[in-house]
């Protein structure tokens, strides 16, 4: 085939392979039906959404190293293999109705690493092989991540209401063909690249052997030494964090929401698919504007850098002050069509953080060893996603009661709002600190230039013009 065409089939498989790495973000429009048919409480339910979570962070560093020096394919075999793996053992749990909160979260946390292996691949697959419009080449093979969501989430409301068992069933054929269908191009790109870096990077002679691991030592110690690596550690995991909250809980809120407002209705199954339905179209709302999110993220990025020669960096300032706003209308919904606002701008700005991140990253650090770099600060949202999903659904336990029904016990808040909206205080709090770090970061980057700029001998013009193309 021509080498257009190969681009132009590598650039739709990195992009549509998405699909897969994006499920976990389905969880919330699933959730509530798995927890009711195995008989999890809210807190339990709380603790699997975070197992995926812990897989999709914890896997960052390790598939970035398989990525940096083994290349894609590894990566992209062990990510496919453990989503549909965990899909299958979901179902077969659901369906032989076995209460085991430790499978559950072992089958999420295999669906995160998962994710997060293929997504490694693919994203720096994109960035290597696109180098001139490196931004928006990433942001595309991150788009159907975030519209992931969306499209499974309207498929399951049409085709699979109320049959969670068949929707798990579609869920694991669908990635096992997407998955086939991506991997060729990506395998051919991946052997394109590793002869293309033996060529131009011979092996040294045996008479001058370099030490094994010192060089690597080094790129990683630079890495933590570096002040901004801790600043995009901390924006990244304040950020994330307060995205991923929202979107394993907002389920529940839509329970809370509806159940206050439909207290008088007696038939507790009508009650039950209007729940579903509701939750179906939020977590489609959140998928379709993560996808804006990290498309708007790529297009602003090289718009930032080739036509206004400014740092990336001030891009942090959309998603910072788009989040604190987020927290401050999440306090106050007390019904559907309030959160439907609060979940697009929730998921565009959740989606814009996950996209212009690993690009900064790439800026400031260098792709050779991007994705074991990238993986690391995307570590940085587990211990406050873990904190605040898990007292969302302390929170939510201690309001609800037992409701009594003839398919058995379950807790029930109908308190609406009141329900949650207290865990709106502290993170409204961690918003506006990141919103200050990012002031921060973007200020000590000005003031590097600045005296960067003014140490050049004389100032001269072909200094000055060295510097800039440097």
């Amino acid at each position: 085939m021509s080498r257009n065409f190969h681009r132009v089939l590598l650039l739709f498989s990195c992009t549509f392979i998405g699909l897969i790495n994006g499920t976990l973000y389905l969880y919330s429009s699933y959730s509530p039906q798995l927890a009711s048919n195995l008989n999890y409480s809210v807190s339990e339910s709380s603790i699997i959404a975070l197992s995926g979570s812990l897989g999709l962070a914890i896997a960052g560093p390790i598939a970035g190293i398989i990525v940096d020096k083994k290349g894609y394919t590894s990566a992209l075999l062990i990510g496919g293999l453990s989503i549909i793996f965990a899909y299958i053992g979901l179902k077969n749990q659901f369906d032989n109705k076995w209460s085991s909160v430790e499978f559950s979260s072992v089958c999420l946390f295999l669906v995160g690493s998962g994710s997060t292996f293929v997504n490694s691949a693919c994203l720096k697959c994109s960035a290597v092989s696109f180098p001139s419009i490196r931004a928006t080449a990433a942001s595309l093979s991150l788009a159907l991540y975030g519209l992931s969501a969306m499209f499974y989430s309207v498929i399951a409301s049409v085709f699979y209401p109320g049959d969670t068992s068949g929707f798990f069933g579609f869920l694991v054929l669908s990635i096992i063909l997407i998955f086939l269908t991506c991997f060729p191009s990506i395998y051919l790109a991946d052997c394109e690249h590793k002869l293309k870096n033996a060529s131009n990077f011979p092996k040294p002679k045996a008479s001058t052997p370099v030490p094994q691991g010192s060089a690597s030592s080094d790129s990683t110690l630079a890495l933590f030494m570096d002040y901004r690596f801790w600043l995009l550690f901390i924006i990244t995991g304040a950020l994330a964090s307060l995205g991923q909250m929202y979107i394993y809980s907002v389920g529940y809120i839509v329970k809370a929401i509806l159940s206050k407002a439909t207290t008088a209705k007696s038939d507790f199954d009508a009650l039950s698919i209007l729940i579903q339905q509701e939750q179906q179209y939020q977590v489609g709302l959140l998928s379709i504007a993560n996808c804006f999110g990290r498309l708007s993220a790529g297009i602003f990025g090289d718009i930032v850098t080739q036509s206004f020669h400014k740092p990336k960096t001030l891009l942090l300032f959309i998603p910072a002050l788009g989040m604190t706003t987020c927290q401050v209308l999440a306090y106050g919904i007390t019904g559907c069509s309030e959160l439907q606002v609060n979940s697009f701008l929730t998921g565009y700005f959740y989606g814009f953080t996950f996209c212009i991140m690993p690009i900064i990253t790439g800026d400031v650090f260098g792709m050779p060893r991007f994705s074991f770099n990238w993986g690391v600060i995307a570590m940085s949202p587990i211990p406050l996603s873990y904190y605040f999903t898990k007292l969302f659904g302390k929170v939510y336990d201690l309001n609800s009661v037992v409701n009594r029904t003839i398919s058995g016990d379950s807790l029930v808040c109908t308190l609406g709002n009141k329900c949650y909206n207290s865990i709106f205080h502290i993170t409204l709090g961690v918003s506006i600190v990141a919103t200050i770090i990012v002031l921060v970061l973007n200020a000590g980057d000005l003031v590097c230039r600045r005296r960067k700029i003014t140490s050049l001998p004389l100032a001269s013009p072909s200094n000055l013009f060295n510097e800039k193309v440097n």
